[in-house]
């Protein structure tokens, strides 16, 4: 038997769990969601079992550690251009210009897709039931940013750690046999590049986390 009913909306117990696969699909959730409450349906926020609930953490923590292990990529090569390490458009001298379009865009990129989700999910954070999707959706995607930039940290802290003369230059005399004055030289170099980066990952990884917060707070001002 239905649990509620208002208009041509029906709530059933029965009612399977959401199970989407993806970041799209728990959007789509949300959105069913809101468009149910939008119509002034009284949800109770616990129609989103437990189970539903970690469906859509679990969602936020893959997509936003996938995302975070891009941004650990590309951050030692910004810092590399940034350093006149690593060349770009031929030359390893880079202008100021240069030098900020690629720290950007490593950067950026991240920044630019936390605003937008964060933007997205607030247009649709009202009612017990869209918010508590919402918030399980975001703090999944948090938490998985924080634990990315730990990780990364530590690992790239390991690896500046081996990251000595005399392990570089086993290295070049093992992968570059023609050439290991070049590699030793080259990898040196580029030692604290990796080192700034990693501390980079351990501080931007939370200040993106709170972005979306920061849009979802700005949205229950609006609401009141």
């Amino acid at each position: 038997m239905p649990e509620g009913r208002k208009g041509s909306v029906i709530f059933s117990t029965s009612s399977p769990v959401p199970k989407p696969a993806g970041l799209i699909d728990a959007i789509s959730e949300i959105q069913q969601y809101y468009i149910i409450e939008k119509t002034g349906q009284d949800i109770p926020p616990e129609f989103l079992t437990i189970r539903g609930v970690m469906t859509f953490f679990t969602v936020g923590f893959k997509n936003g550690f996938i995302e975070g292990i891009i941004l650990g990529l590309f951050l030692p090569i910004a810092w590399g251009v940034w350093e006149d390490k690593i060349p770009v458009f031929g030359s390893t001298t880079h202008d100021l210009f240069t030098k900020l379009f690629i720290f950007m865009l490593s950067f950026g990129i991240s920044l630019s897709l936390m605003l937008l989700f964060g933007i997205i999910l607030s247009r649709y954070y009202i009612g017990n039931l869209t918010r508590r999707a919402i918030d399980s959706l975001v703090w999944g995607r948090a938490i998985s940013l924080t634990v990315k930039g730990l990780i990364i940290f530590s690992l790239y802290y390991v690896l500046v750690l081996f990251w000595t003369p005399e392990n570089v230059w086993k290295v070049g005399e093992y992968v570059w046999k023609s050439n290991p004055e070049g590699f030793y030289e080259k990898a040196m170099s580029l030692r604290h590049a990796v080192w700034m980066s990693a501390w980079m990952q351990l501080v931007t990884s939370p200040i993106l986390s709170v972005i979306p917060f920061g849009c979802l707070k700005a949205r229950r001002k609006q609401l009141g």
